[in-house]
């Protein structure tokens, strides 16, 4: 496939793909790692793939690529078409704006909680995630930017002391594949977006919960009207 081409071409140059190194969890990287892909279109919507095309752009073996493909169908990400192999499914402009609501509802009472919950252990292990995103920006390291930035979120959350909602957030996150920085015309820059996250841990950081949680509403927002924009240029 044409497709297999271009991705190798991409990981080879380091513009694109990357194989997958030596880590504990291969399956989790491969999941991470086609993740992005989908994210950045090099899984572009709608193509078709195999799972031995894939292990070989990854280079995988197979084992792991099944795994990580079983998990992202469960998400709603792609589809296992018999006798054919996995299609990328694409999220359309009302499927983003159901899942920017509820993420809204959820994510910025989480800030507001997060900003009177947090401990100083808590504060500074938020401000080391907050540091690892801002150095993947400046370094124009996607898959660790994305690391970074779920890892931020992650923590917030956790501090809410709700365990469903945090798991809610990660799954509407998760069926979320496009990150904020593409399709000319309608753009953030990963500075944009890192200093929307510098205001929320400031909110937070200081005990403000009006300032966190006015910070991550503003960020969802322009991360929705960005990714929702773009979704309705690629219907049109």
């Amino acid at each position: 496939m044409s497709q297999t081409n271009s991705l190798g071409d991409a990981a080879e140059s380091g513009a694109g793909l990357h194989a997958i190194g030596q880590r504990p969890s291969r399956t989790q990287e491969v999941f991470e790692a086609l993740q992005l892909a989908i994210a950045r279109r090099d899984l572009a919507p709608g193509s078709l793939h195999s799972a031995a095309e894939l292990a070989e752009t990854f280079g995988v073996s197979r084992t792991p690529v099944r795994e990580a493909l079983i998990d992202l169908a469960s998400r709603g990400i792609i589809r296992f078409e018999r006798n054919r192999g996995v299609r990328i499914l694409r999220s359309t402009a009302d499927d983003l704006r159901e899942i920017f609501e509820l993420r809204h509802l959820l994510e910025v009472h989480a800030a507001r909680v997060a900003a009177t919950s947090m401990s100083e252990g808590d504060i500074a292990r938020l401000r080391a995630a907050f540091e690892a995103l801002e150095k993947a920006g400046d370094e124009k390291d996607d898959r660790s930017y994305w690391a970074a930035d779920r890892t931020f979120h992650h923590m917030i959350l956790h501090a809410a002391g709700n365990e469903r909602l945090t798991n809610i957030i990660g799954i509407l996150r998760e069926s979320i594949l496009v990150p904020g920085a593409t399709s000319a015309g309608r753009t953030r820059s990963l500075t944009q977006i890192t200093d929307e996250h510098r205001v929320i841990l400031s909110g937070i950081a200081s005990g403000d919960p009006d300032q966190a949680a006015e910070a991550m509403r503003v960020h969802l927002q322009n991360t929705a009207e960005n990714l929702i924009s773009q979704e309705e240029d690629a219907e049109r």
